[in-house]
Formats: C-alpha cells, structure tokens, sequence
C-alpha cells in the first residue's frame, strides 16, 4: 500500500485525508486569498477552511480537491510528506 492509500481511510462513503494545516495555509498565503476568498473560490465554508488550518478537522476527498483547484495545486501539496506521516521528520 503506497502512502498516500495509507493517509487516505473509508468514512461514510467518501474519503477523509490528512492534510497538513501548515501547506494549507502557507499554499493560501501565498496565493494572495483571505479564507473568504478561498472558500469562495473553493465553495467550502469559511469556517471549515478555519478549522481545516487549525488541525482541527480532516478535509474529506471533495474538499480538498476543490481547495487545491482553487489554489492551482494538487491535493498531495496540501498532506503531510511521506517522513512525517512516519514521524521522522516536520513536513
């Protein structure tokens, strides 16, 4: 099983990801967007967007695909690396 099929778990018939809240944040810093402005682009909750960098919530598959559309990158850049899902290492 690769590392992302073992970050990636069954929840109610659609998947739930571990993200990195730090890459989420950092990709919308970087992009220039507010979370209002992400969760309007991205169509998802700007409390979700909030509690999603907080660490406080795992961002379901469709989630997270339509923040990494919005931020012109791919879900992967917005999970933790492979040595820190191991903990060897800060992503």
């Amino acid at each position: 099983m690769s590392g992302t099929e073992q970050r990636v778990k069954q929840s109610r018939g659609d998947r739930e990801l571990t993200q990195d809240p730090r890459r989420l944040r950092r990709r919308r810093i970087a992009a220039g967007l507010t979370i209002r402005e992400l969760s309007i682009r991205a169509q998802v909750a700007t409390g979700s967007i909030s509690a999603l960098e907080n660490g406080d919530q795992s961002a379901r598959v469709t989630m997270l695909a339509a923040l990494a559309s919005a931020l012109g990158c791919e879900i992967t850049d917005l999970m933790p690396d492979e040595a820190a899902m191991n903990g060897h290492g800060a992503a």
